[in-house]
């Protein structure tokens, strides 16, 4: 992406500082959002390290999210392709704030629903 600006999400719905792309599929898979709400919350008391909040004990093991870039590798396309998908709204994502994350449960479910 050139410079700051973020690409705009079709179909997007915004609560907050929190962006979803896709809400029929977010719809059709609960569980998938409860785990993206789980990192949301976590990602929440720890993106800003300046402050001291609580410790939260029960801290993900391993990144829950993928950014835009680690998506397209992951898919074999470019990044421009990938960002593009993002704004059409073939990508479920969340953005916080100016970060756009793809929820790796999201992008399994996304892969594995054209072989059902």
């Amino acid at each position: 992406m050139e410079g700051d600006e973020l690409p705009e999400l079709k179909g997007s719905v915004t609560v907050g500082v929190i962006t979803v792309t896709q809400l029929d599929w977010w719809n059709e898979h609960p569980d998938a959002f409860s785990e993206a709400e789980k990192v949301l919350g976590w990602e929440e008391l720890h993106v800003d390290r300046r402050t001291v909040g609580p410790v939260i004990e029960d801290r993900p093991e391993q990144r829950l999210t993928m950014t835009v870039e680690e998506a397209a590798v992951m898919l074999g396309i470019s990044r421009a392709t990938a960002y593009d998908a993002v704004s059409r709204g073939e990508i479920p994502c969340l953005r916080i704030g100016r970060r756009i994350l793809i929820p790796k449960v999201a992008m399994e479910k996304l892969l594995n629903s054209g072989t059902s």
